[in-house]
């Protein structure tokens, strides 16, 4: 994803450029951690990942103006970066507490598991198509970030089920 942002000219500078929006993804994500996690406690597990769906949805709204912007690449991709790292805090400890929740105890493991699989095959997939996208026309490149938006609304569908179904 960053690599759709650097125009950078010499191969050193690109390699020093990516490995500092890591750096900063990781450091603010750890920041965050904690009063991420205390905020979202308070919530229901679906409504946390709700949240956390719509920081996906804006991340990748602003790597996809990283990419198309006429200026400021790096900035929007700094950006990024910050919301994707609030989406992952937000996530993981709400995204455990689901299954959890909705495991009977006896089959925990297998849903864990499952939940797992699931980010593994998700991951595949998604770096494999970036991978070809980044190599496409434009137009391609462009349009990936925006279909992973309009993938987070099958995500939002999806929560609002799970919410109506534990409200039960």
């Amino acid at each position: 994803m960053v690599l759709y942002v650097i125009k950078s000219t010499t191969e050193g500078s690109a390699q020093t450029t990516i490995s500092v929006l890591f750096a900063w993804h990781l450091v603010f994500a750890i920041i965050c951690q904690l009063p991420v996690t205390s905020i979202l406690k308070r919530c229901s597990h679906t409504l946390a990942l709700t949240v956390s769906a719509i920081f996906w949805a804006i991340g990748f709204g602003l790597i996809w103006v990283s990419g198309t912007a006429p200026s400021d690449n790096l900035v929007w991709a700094i950006l990024a970066l910050g919301v994707f790292a609030v989406a992952i805090v937000s996530y993981t400890p709400s995204a455990a507490s689901l299954v959890t929740e909705l495991a009977p105890e006896n089959q925990r493991g297998v849903y864990f598991s499952i939940n797992a699989l699931c980010w593994a095959v998700s991951s595949f997939i998604g770096h494999s198509l970036g991978g070809w996208a980044l190599y496409q026309p434009q137009i391609i490149t462009n349009s990936y970030w925006l279909c992973f938006i309009l993938s987070v609304a099958i995500a939002l569908a999806i929560l609002q089920y799970l919410n109506r179904i534990l409200a039960e």
